[in-house]
């Protein structure tokens, strides 16, 4: 059995979920974000599998090393940016439904990314939710 954290993700701007069961990566709802990359603007579908980096482009190309500018689809607001990465691009953030956050390098192909929380129980409910001994 393999041990995967899935992530529900909402706008820290406007609070909306920004999971989209339409469009499916990795088999579950994708994180949908509007992106720009090279002053063109589509949508990009996030794995919500933590540390999966599988993702579709719509409307923009899929550039490695690209730094991504990312919004809500729904606000359309810029997501904040937390940090700078070590590969120097910004790191976004979006909040975990649950609490905390996910934060992310914004640069295309980086594998930058952490997760965030202010409380402990919220981390431990995360990890809870996906420990399948508890029925056993």
């Amino acid at each position: 059995m393999t041990h995967q954290i899935e992530v529900i993700v909402k706008c820290p701007n406007c609070g909306k979920s920004l999971m989209n069961p339409s469009v499916q990566v990795d088999n579950l709802p994708s994180i949908e974000l509007e992106a720009v990359i090279e002053n063109k603007k589509g949508r990009i579908y996030l794995s919500q599998i933590y540390g999966s980096y599988n993702k579709v482009f719509e409307g923009v190309d899929d550039i490695p090393d690209a730094v991504v500018q990312c919004a809500c689809p729904f606000c359309h607001d810029l997501l904040p940016i937390v940090k700078t990465c070590t590969c120097k691009a910004p790191v976004a953030s979006v909040n975990l439904a649950l609490g905390g956050s996910v934060n992310f390098c914004t640069r295309n192909g980086c594998k930058g990314h952490s997760l965030e929380f202010e409380n402990s129980d919220d981390a431990f409910k995360l990890f809870l939710d996906r420990d399948e001994s508890r029925y056993l």
